[in-house]
């Protein structure tokens, strides 16, 4: 039988339980009677007064059985058909425990299929917080080691940079947008490109900073970050830079991060390479700002990443 909790699944189980204890008990009482009848029938064909003083006692049950039978095997006849309705109570029992597994068994679907769809509704509202994120984000920033590169070298320095890394981008991928500025901002609503347009950026970076190494002895300190935005966002590029700067104060340079919900976003399409470990939740304490990042890291050590690459 199948075990249910719910207050209908305990009246069934206790009814049936009643209607068996009844079936048992008229079991019991029938091949009792039976019994006590055919030793009665023995009793009177061996000896005629019996009759005289207990047939008052068997003669109402012989006679409602057979009414129309005067004969003294009426006896015998009462413990035969006694013993023969055994057999349909015994039947009765099974129907009994029949129908309470089958009603157990419709209640307990019943509440199965309420529990699937709550489910079903759960999963619904699970995937809707997915699907309302519909776009990322990837800032980049670059420093140099050298402290003698005057400013003007280095806004120099990272047009060209950002302006390299943009044509080589732009060639693989027609779903970005790039603004480059004192940052450079990749944007897209294509997350399945995503571990493209990220892999091609980490390698040209590799690249570039290998020239820069060689040929200019000038050490490259790139920074990453991550973010993606719901439905309702639109893509505010100042914003972007102003949170890079933020989560670089916080002494994440040199590193690659992604936001908690790029990363959830990430991984419910199945993706991993580039989801980042958590690290915590880190708040700025600056009086005119009051942001806080959940971030992730993927590269800890991004110079020592592109290096190798």
């Amino acid at each position: 039988m199948m075990h249910t909790n719910n207050l209908f699944a305990v009246e069934i189980k206790a009814k049936a339980k009643t209607f068996r204890k009844i079936i048992t008990y008229s079991i019991f009482m029938l091949v009792f009677l039976s019994f006590v009848y055919m030793v009665y029938w023995i009793g009177v064909m061996s000896d005629n007064m019996i009759l005289d003083y207990s047939g008052y006692l068997f003669n109402p049950l012989a006679k409602f059985l057979f009414p129309f039978d005067d004969s003294l095997y009426i006896y015998r006849n009462t413990s035969v058909l006694l013993f023969c309705l055994v057999f349909p109570m015994m039947a009765l029992y099974y129907v009994v425990d029949k129908i309470e597994c089958r009603l157990l068994k419709e209640n307990n679907d019943y509440f199965e299929n309420l529990e699937k769809l709550k489910q079903k509704e759960e999963e619904r509202k699970r995937l809707r917080e997915f699907d309302i994120i519909k776009s990322y984000s990837i800032c980049l920033s670059l420093n140099y080691k050298n402290s003698n590169i005057k400013d003007e070298t280095k806004k120099h320095l990272n047009n060209t940079v950002f302006s390299k890394l943009k044509e080589t981008l732009q060639v693989i991928s027609k779903s970005i947008s790039i603004s480059i500025n004192d940052v450079m901002v990749i944007y897209s609503s294509n997350f399945e490109g995503y571990d493209k347009i990220y892999s091609t950026l980490l390698k040209s970076l590799s690249k570039i900073q290998k020239i820069l190494n060689d040929k200019y002895n000038i050490e490259l300190i790139p920074s990453l970050t991550t973010d993606a935005y719901q439905n309702d966002d639109m893509i505010n590029l100042s914003k972007i830079k102003k949170q890079h700067f933020e989560i670089q104060s916080f002494k994440m340079q040199n590193r690659a991060l992604t936001s908690a919900l790029f990363r959830k976003k990430y991984q419910h399409l199945n993706h991993n390479k580039f989801a980042g470990i958590p690290i915590g939740e880190y708040i700025t304490t600056e009086k005119n700002s009051n942001n806080s990042y959940e971030l992730n890291v993927v590269y800890k050590d991004l110079i020592k990443t592109l290096a190798s690459l």
